[in-house]
């Protein structure tokens, strides 16, 4: 059974509806969005004013608070005592499972990671050492449901791309499917159980191992007649619109394929920005879900696996070229800022590589003013030379006339990830391989959602290998046009042009200031390109999700941190005033 019934139309998937205190999620309810506290738990004063003044402002019906130690537990339980039922409170437990069992007394949900409730660095190397370890969960796990039926309280099993237990790396990898089975392994208990108050995550900083990952969790529960509700995220998204823009390209591919109950946005900021955006993406869902119906079509690629659909280059585009980026101008104004930026696109790794228009005297200027950028004339009267261009919509069929052509896919339906889906299963059937550009900006339109649609639009069909590179409309700032394109190819993956910054929202468990450290860092290495910086509160994720990145920076304990170069640490115990400086010259010595 597919993780969807459609891959043209919305229908929501079906799930368990959940209790978390008054707060219902799953089944019919609306989806909810939640945030997490960046307070110290055992700082109750701190901690009770931040969730009241969320909650007051932005309406937030869940939050979610660390509890590192025992001695957080007591702090918990005033913290609940002192907000009075305004919100569900979840509890975030890592580690150690006796603080679960505490707090599910307390609280109306506790949040587990199963890649460290038990003994996390078990290699379990045979077979009967698997099996002894997966048989001391299912025994904790068991008792820890039956006091969480006691007090009723609902569970949320959350695994991360980057807090996989060792006897489950060491089998299936630090992969979609190892936290797949990571989650299978506690939700077989819970059904033995008949304990349906839960709710799963699978959560990465990378937005394809996301949405990879709950496509293969819905199908593995689909397979064995589960119907968990789902809370989606993509950890450590980062702050500003780069962590607005990566969060919405993980999150919205899922829940515009009915997948989700529940969401947050990741940021590193304060708690209440991080609701508006979430907001948004599920705005932008039940505008997706209004969409007007569209043929339906088989599933026609593996949509669990990576694998690129072939082309057969056109020029620069396709074949074995980079991934490639387009523009379209439409007068004469944003010809000249597209020119005079020119030089600082270059510079940056940034030039479009086509630039369309459909004004001839505009072209020639484009050509004098644009050395080096191909230009592609859409008039009537254009007398092109190299390259030709043909756009298609949802609406073409049966055309095999398309050779040797670059096409843009420019879908007219609400719903831009189903109708492109439709366009590419049309090229499959024709036997049409020519590189395709994917223009998520044209047809009908939202204003509400132009900052983040074309991100998600495109998230959703290069996560399947379809797509040679992306097209948008310039819309009065060709600048920015280009660097959001450049953007969306680099959130997939598809085509790296920047450093790239992982940093997590922070918790009560981060020492240091992490929020300013970011943006320290920031200014100071974003003259380097195609490099990964991670900056991370604490250790609980860090160091594994974060194990792709070239350069970490990571909180170890009150005002320290500790580097990292390619997953290893390096120094430790930096003093936090001393750290940015000494992860420069880290960076700096390894060129």
């Amino acid at each position: 059974m597919e993780y969807i019934s459609s891959l043209t139309n919305y229908n929501r998937n079906v799930t368990n509806e959940v209790k978390i205190g008054g707060v219902k999620i799953g089944g019919d309810n609306e989806i909810v969005v939640q945030t997490m506290c960046n307070t110290p738990t055992d700082d109750v004063e701190k901690t009770v004013a931040q969730i009241i003044g969320v909650v007051n402002l932005t309406g937030c019906k869940i939050v979610r608070v660390t509890v590192p130690s025992m001695k957080d537990v007591e702090a918990l339980k005033a913290i609940h005592e002192r907000i009075n039922g305004i919100c569900a409170l979840v509890a975030d437990v890592h580690f150690n499972a006796q603080i679960a069992f505490e707090c599910a007394k307390i609280v109306e949900k506790v949040r587990v990671n199963p890649g460290n409730f038990g003994h996390h660095e078990l290699a379990c190397l045979t077979e009967e050492e698997f099996k002894a370890e997966g048989k001391l969960l299912e025994d904790t796990f068991r008792n820890f449901l039956k006091v969480c039926r006691e007090h009723g309280t609902a569970v949320r099993i959350g695994t991360n791309h980057g807090s996989l237990a060792k006897r489950i790396l060491n089998r299936y990898g630090d992969t979609p499917e190892g936290m797949v089975e990571s989650v299978m392994e506690f939700l077989r208990i819970a059904k033995a159980e008949d304990f349906k108050d839960v709710a799963i995550s699978l959560k990465s900083s990378n937005p394809t191992v996301a949405i990879r990952a709950a496509r293969l969790m819905v199908k593995a529960m689909k397979d064995e007649k589960m119907n968990y509700c789902l809370h989606l995220g993509v950890t450590e998204a980062g702050e500003g619109d780069d962590g607005r823009i990566k969060s919405a390209a993980g999150i919205c591919p899922l829940l515009n394929d009915g997948i989700g109950d529940t969401i947050r946005v990741s940021l590193t900021e304060q708690p209440e920005n991080e609701i508006l955006p979430a907001q948004e993406i599920v705005a932008y869902r039940d505008y997706i879900a209004q969409s007007d119906a569209l043929p339906e079509i088989p599933f026609f690629y593996d949509p669990y696996h990576y694998q690129k659909r072939k082309s057969t280059a056109v020029g620069i585009f396709g074949g074995d070229n980079p991934a490639a980026v387009a523009i379209t101008i439409n007068n004469e104004d944003e010809l000249m800022k597209l020119a005079a930026a020119l030089d600082s696109l270059v510079k940056a790794n940034k030039k479009p590589d086509l630039v369309i228009c459909n004004d001839g005297n505009i072209v020639a200027k484009c050509r004098s003013l644009l050395r080096g950028i191909m230009i592609f004339d859409n008039s009537e009267t254009a007398d092109n030379k190299g390259v030709e261009v043909v756009y298609v919509n949802e609406k073409f069929i049966n055309n095999k006339n398309i050779i040797n052509k670059l096409i843009i896919a420019e879908p007219q339906s609400r719903n831009k990830t189903a109708a492109m889906r439709l366009i590419f299963n049309q090229l499959k059937v024709n036997n049409i391989n020519c590189p395709v550009l994917l223009k998520p900006d044209g047809g009908e339109q939202d204003a509400r959602f132009k900052k983040f649609a074309p991100a998600a639009v495109c998230a959703g069909i290069f996560i399947d290998g379809f797509g040679d590179g992306v097209c948008l409309e310039s819309n009065g700032d060709p600048v920015a046009a280009v660097e959001m394109a450049f953007k969306i190819l680099q959130i997939s993956r598809l085509r790296v042009t920047e450093t790239e910054y992982v940093s997590c929202p922070g918790c009560g468990r981060t020492m240091y200031d992490l929020q300013g450290t970011v943006k320290r860092i920031k200014a100071a290495t974003s003259k380097y390109c195609n490099l990964k910086i991670a900056v991370m509160g604490c250790i609980v994720n860090g160091p594994g999700e974060m194990a792709d990145a070239d350069f970490g920076y990571v909180g170890a304990g009150k005002g320290k941190i500790a580097l990292y170069k390619a997953g290893e640490v390096v120094k430790r115990a930096i003093p936090e005033e001393n750290a940015v400086d000494e992860l420069i010259k880290l960076i700096e010595n390894s060129k």
